[in-house]
């Protein structure tokens, strides 16, 4: 596997026209295979199944690496592109749909430029016992603010052309601040956020704000709204015990827009050697109306090795006042349905 590895990293250099591998220079392949077979249920008796990628950990590839320039600087870069395994396309019609940034680390923090994670998706998904996978509930029912007819727009996920800085660690505590350009001749796609966060022993703690105005350069908002997100997680680790959890607010400046609130807890149990065991919790409210939606998870992972694992997943939602929340992605009957999932699968990192 090292020389398979070495063989890409060299092909990699190349490719990219950085020429002769020096030995302070580092790259690596990297990526998780993931698939999962399902038999979903979207409402009203109506069932499908089908292959689905992603069920424990999102189908994906990637080339990260590094130079030393001396003085305590590093240039990195990643290049990370999202696959759908199921059927072999890319995910979001893109080469790289997830990570794909440059930049300098040294004393000073880091600063890198790109497409990354927004401030809040970072403290979510480290509260998150499957990681803001396919298959979370923090994923398929945490929204943002509504229009006046209940219908919400995601969280903020990966940002495009986008700057962050991200500060040393200093007894357990850093942060980051990210600015993102809509590329438009107005303020059409801007946005701001920042987090900090709190990691030491078992326990974490984060805080995330994000700032965004609707609208990009190819569909320009005359007079862009801002759409604000706010999440807050906390980890605790109590060995063979992991607890999580995570509170959610969002608002928007739109008119007749309602703000929403959005709460997870899960729980991850190493019973005994390659066992454990997970359950989730979450709900999603829309501020001034019935609408909202409660749901939970339960999984089983057994190890193979330090790289392989098998699991089973079933999850089911319940929604209300006319919610649609959905699970995987799956069309619902109608409004009010509530669907679940039964499922098993394997996952392979590399």
């Amino acid at each position: 596997m090292n020389s398979f590895k070495a063989a890409i990293s060299a092909m990699a250099l190349t490719t990219v026209g950085l020429g002769t591998v020096h030995a302070q220079t580092q790259v690596s392949l990297y990526g998780q295979a993931d698939l999962f077979l399902e038999r979903a249920n979207t409402g009203n008796g109506q069932h499908l199944n089908r292959v689905s990628s992603g069920g424990s950990s999102v189908s994906r590839w990637g080339l990260r690496g590094s130079e030393d320039l001396g003085g305590g600087l590093k240039a990195r870069y990643r290049l990370e592109s999202g696959l759908n395994l199921d059927d072999g396309t890319q995910q979001n019609n893109a080469a790289f749909s997830r990570w794909v940034h440059l930049g300098i680390t040294g004393p000073f923090g880091a600063i890198d430029a790109g497409r990354m994670w927004s401030p809040t998706f970072v403290v979510g998904l480290k509260a998150d016992v499957l990681a803001r996978n396919r298959t979370s509930l923090i994923t398929n029912m945490f929204k943002g603010a509504t229009d006046s007819k209940g219908v919400a727009a995601g969280l903020p996920g990966f940002l495009s052309n986008s700057l962050r800085y991200t500060s040393p660690k200093f007894a357990g505590i850093h942060a980051e601040a990210m600015a993102t350009f809509g590329e438009a001749t107005n303020s059409s796609g801007n946005g701001g956020g920042f987090n900090i966060q709190y990691d030491k022993g078992p326990l974490y703690l984060g805080y995330g704000f994000q700032s965004l105005k609707t609208g990009s350069a190819a569909t320009p908002v005359a007079q862009p709204d801002t759409l604000q997100t706010h999440m807050l997680g906390a980890v605790y680790k109590w060995k063979p015990i992991t607890l999580y959890g995570t509170a959610n607010f969002n608002r928007s400046s739109a008119q007749n827009s309602r703000s929403s609130t959005n709460y997870q807890a899960s729980v991850s149990w190493n019973v005994a050697g390659p066992h454990t065991v997970l359950a989730q919790w979450a709900r999603g409210k829309t501020a001034h109306s019935d609408v909202s939606a409660q749901g939970w998870q339960l999984g089983y992972d057994f190890a193979l090795s330090k790289r392989t694992e098998l699991y089973a997943r079933y999850a089911r939602v319940s929604n209300r006042g006319g919610s649609r929340i959905t699970l995987n992605g799956a069309a619902l009957t109608g409004a009010d349905a509530n669907p679940s999932f039964v499922g098993v699968g394997v996952t392979h990192s590399f």
